[in-house]
């Protein structure tokens, strides 16, 4: 117990840390836009203007960032549950942290409502400030769950797999859904947060449903 309780604090302490660098990173990444002679008030949508060479190495700097989370839940956990729950907690942790540092370096974002681009990677994935937070709190919850839980019985059948799946990707496709406007470089008027809540309310019911089935 007092080596799992170790292994969790490691958890946050690194995904902190990452969180700290990734908004490092983006506010770089600002810097190098608005020597280009933009204006600030546009970013983060104009980024998709930067030159194509540094668009395709930030895309492949994000899929080496998930490899890099992947890497460090593997060794983190001996089961599946807690391989899963350490990458949900360091995740979730640096989902969060990221928006907090840039809120105290910066002043960005102004609020909670406020427009990002979360990922580019295959399409760029765009919504409100609140959506990614929610997505992440849910990470931290659940992975801590999963991570200080992992002897505990578990029966995920194939059906239960595929609900899961099905609710992130409904999630998914409610950040992809205004991909071209940012491509195009406008501000989106709206987000489907029907679409975004009916994901996170059947992927965390189900879920709940699950832990409760084998209890």
């Amino acid at each position: 117990m007092h080596e799992r309780g170790a292994n969790y604090l490691a958890l946050w302490l690194l995904a902190l840390a990452f969180g700290w660098l990734e908004a490092a990173t983006v506010i770089y990444l600002r810097e190098v836009y608005l020597r280009l002679g933009n204006s600030v008030e546009s970013y983060p949508f104009a980024l998709v203007s930067l030159p194509t060479r540094l668009i395709a190495i930030e895309v492949v700097r994000e899929a080496c960032t998930i490899v890099l989370m992947g890497a460090v839940a593997w060794l983190a956990g001996r089961r599946t549950a807690d391989r899963i729950g350490a990458f949900l907690i360091v995740f979730g942790i640096w989902d969060v942290i990221y928006y907090v540092a840039l809120r105290l370096l910066v002043g960005w974002p102004g609020s909670l409502a406020t427009w990002d681009i979360l990922f580019l990677i295959p399409l760029p994935w765009v919504g409100p400030v609140w959506a990614p937070a929610t997505v992440a709190a849910i990470f931290i919850v659940a992975g801590s769950y999963l991570f200080r839980t992992p002897e505990r019985p578990r029966d995920y059948r194939q059906k239960d797999i595929a609900i899961l799946l099905a609710s992130a990707i409904v999630v998914v496709g409610a950040f992809l859904v205004q991909w071209r406007v940012v491509i195009d470089q406008r501000l989106p008027k709206d987000f489907p947060a029907w679409l975004f809540w009916t994901g996170i309310v059947l992927g965390m019911g189900w879920f709940v449903r699950l832990e409760r089935r084998v209890m």
